[in-house]
């Protein structure tokens, strides 16, 4: 079975599952992080490849949260490039809030 690295700029990361088979990828929580991205070594490629193929439409595959290398250096080089993408789970800036929010006056 081929092993890959997948990275994952969820903060939470992410549990993948094809069938009975199943695998965490680990997200901005993780003790790893390049670019925001959690990075999950020795991922079972076919796994990844078929949870790919079943979620290719979904956001975090299509703004490039979630991606995979067969080389680590390769993965993280990418999760070094993509460290300005966002994934909404950002906080807020306390003195910007979102329109239509004021920030609190001291």
């Amino acid at each position: 079975m081929p092993l890959i690295t997948v990275s994952c700029k969820l903060p939470h990361g992410l549990e993948i599952r094809v069938g009975d088979k199943t695998q965490v990828l680990k997200g901005t929580n993780s003790a790893l992080v390049i670019g925001g991205h959690g990075i999950t070594e020795g991922v079972d490629k076919d796994l990844f490849d078929a949870w790919l193929a079943a979620n290719k439409e979904a956001a975090a595959v299509t703004n490039g949260l979630i991606f995979a290398h067969g080389k680590t250096e390769s993965a993280k080089a990418e999760a070094a490039e993509k460290a300005a993408n966002k994934n909404g789970f950002e906080g807020l800036n306390p003195t910007k809030p979102v329109p239509g929010i004021e920030a609190l006056k001291a």
